[in-house]
């Protein structure tokens, strides 16, 4: 078993690495083929059998828990080994221009063999993987959640598109010299300087194939962690940033103590959790209206409206992407929406996942108003406090460090509130 840990947690950090190479435009291509046949014992995912009796027969709880998390990791390797050529494949054909009606069939064939694999694996479906990667999370409990917060949604879009300067993007305002200045600006009152946190490199540099988005990831966490962005304008540019940044910190900051499993295998939805908790000190209209040299009312409404505009978008995923994770191994996607509709879905349920880090994110921020007032991020005992929760590493999921932090339950309304009263 040390032996295998070891051989994963090289296998993760060499395709972690090749993946960030490829985001950042610095490989034209993901080149990944020559790691997983390096790393053969842990891409095929032949070790599972024995990883799942052992689990069976550990005495302990905590024991099960860890050997659980490294079992679903050696899943995940091999699912990500055995989809390769298929997302090359998809990438491909997307960059020589093909359709979306070509590319949805692509992904239809994509989904069919993504639930193939996890059947070989021991995965009945799609949903059955989510869930045992998610083990806290309800699937049938968002999907009522999605309908419901996007029922709340319909009137507070209708008012919030009706308040002066909503339909802003800021994209003058927020200029793209503005876009690392505007996140160091937010940080250095929490005493988190980017400068500062320990073994992060951060790559700014525009270059040809990088993403356009801000992105973060970590090879080794602790030890070897990217922020990857290219200088952007608009307030989209700037929350991606701000978000991509969260995540970087949490893996910057995870306790090296930890073991592997709870270093950085777990709950999917934590690095967007963490990033929605720094996100959301843009949409803070104090802070976000000094970032853009406008009014607060202003800058509050526009950043109302695009924040309700995503819950609804991701709302209204949950319900065709339950449908994706449902299907029987093999099958296709059936036709949900107009071409091109599958770029934006997918099995895996990031749209539950999207929901849920909207979730920590804003009803924490909620949490730091109340104890450390409306300026929060001026006040160095709420940078210590994150610092505290991104030392834990991936040991609590969403639900679980909402309950250590005394938050609500995690629900569409108690979301659509916390926006509404900041």
């Amino acid at each position: 078993m040390a032996d295998l840990r070891a051989r994963f947690e090289s296998f993760r950090e060499a395709r972690e690495r090749a993946r960030l190479e490829h985001a950042a435009g610095r490989s034209a291509e993901l080149r990944v083929a020559h790691i997983d046949g390096e790393y053969g014992d842990v891409a095929s995912g032949d070790a599972l059998p024995a990883l799942r009796a052992e689990t069976a027969a550990a005495s302990f709880a905590n024991e099960r828990e860890l050997r659980t998390r490294f079992a679903l990791g050696i899943a995940q390797a091999a699912l990500a080994s055995q989809l390769a050529d298929a997302d090359a494949q998809i990438e491909a054909r997307r960059r020589a221009g093909a359709g979306p009606e070509e590319l949805d069939e692509l992904r239809s064939e994509r989904i069919a063999l993504r639930s193939r694999c996890l059947a070989r694996l021991g995965f009945a479906s799609a949903r059955a993987y989510a869930e045992a990667l998610r083990p806290e999370v309800d699937f049938g409990h968002w999907a009522g959640q999605a309908a419901r917060l996007l029922a709340l949604l319909e009137p507070a879009l209708r008012d919030a598109e009706g308040r002066p300067g909503a339909a802003s993007r800021f994209e003058t305002e927020l200029s793209a010299a503005k876009l690392r200045p505007a996140l160091d600006f937010a940080l250095e009152g929490l005493g988190l300087a980017l400068e500062r946190a320990p073994a992060l490199a951060i790559d700014a540099e525009p270059r040809a194939g990088k993403w356009p988005h801000a992105f973060a990831g970590a090879p080794r966490v602790p030890g070897d962690v990217w922020l990857v962005y290219a200088p952007s304008a608009g307030a989209s540019a700037h929350g991606a940033l701000f978000a991509a940044a969260g995540a970087a910190l949490h893996a910057c900051f995870t306790s090296p103590a930890l073991p592997l499993e709870r270093r950085c295998l777990g709950d999917p939805a934590l690095p967007s959790g963490f990033g929605e908790i720094v996100r959301a000190l843009l949409r803070e209209p104090t802070l976000g209206a000094a970032l853009a040299g406008v009014a607060p009312e202003h800058f509050a409404a526009a950043a109302l409206r695009a924040r309700l505009e995503e819950l609804a978008r991701a709302s209204r995923r949950v319900r065709d992407e339950l449908v994706l994770a449902e299907l029987a191994p093999g099958e296709g996607a059936p036709e949900l929406g107009p071409p091109g509709f599958l770029a934006q879905l997918g099995p895996a349920l990031s749209s539950v996942d999207e929901l849920r880090a909207a979730c920590l994110g804003t009803l924490f921020a909620s949490a730091l108003r109340a104890r450390f007032g409306r300026e929060y991020w001026k006040v160095r005992r709420a940078g210590e406090l994150l610092k505290e929760l991104w030392s834990t590493g991936t040991t609590y999921g969403l639900e679980a460090l909402g309950r250590e932090l005394e938050l609500p339950p995690f629900s569409g309304e108690a979301l659509l509130e916390a926006e509404l009263a900041r």
